[in-house]
């Protein structure tokens, strides 16, 4: 199998979009999503990636979007009130079942690492299921001070 990385252009927004509903409806987010989610985040992502603030990288089989990853530079409370008030995030993270396990998810945040750091973040976040935990372990992520608490709804 011969897998192509690329970078993603505003044209695959959609389709990323599409991926990114899948693995919200993979963990059983989808009950919370809004129901104009899709359209909603198409219009964010296209704001971020016009102002380079947003980027995804692709794994493509056979012309066929098999993986996605994405990095974003955020600057919310308190994180903008320091001196360099932007960090970096991966998001999106997401692989088609078929193609688990080959090392597509681990290339990608590669990718978007490197592009997270030549942005020049002192630091990034993300969320890690339990299932990525340890690819973001060997990346040399480490746990954080974050704790959530959730109310029954």
């Amino acid at each position: 199998m011969n897998v192509k990385y690329e970078t993603a252009s505003q044209a695959d927004i959609p389709r990323l979009v599409d991926m990114k509903i899948e693995m919200f409806r993979e963990f059983g987010y989808t009950e919370y999503l809004h129901k104009n989610a899709r359209e909603i985040i198409v219009a964010d992502y296209s704001q971020l990636y016009e102002e380079n603030l947003a980027i995804h990288f692709l794994a493509k089989v056979d012309d066929r979007i098999v993986g996605i990853v994405g990095a974003f530079i955020k600057s919310d409370i308190p994180f903008r009130y320091f001196s360099k008030g932007q960090y970096g995030f991966i998001g999106d993270v997401y692989t088609m079942p078929s193609y688990r396990k080959l090392g597509i998810s681990m290339n990608l945040n590669k990718e978007a690492l490197k592009w997270l750091r030549d942005y020049g973040v002192n630091f990034v976040r993300l969320l890690a299921s339990d299932a990525g935990r340890p690819l973001y372990e060997r990346l040399g992520f480490s746990a954080d001070v974050d704790m959530v608490l959730n109310f029954e709804t």
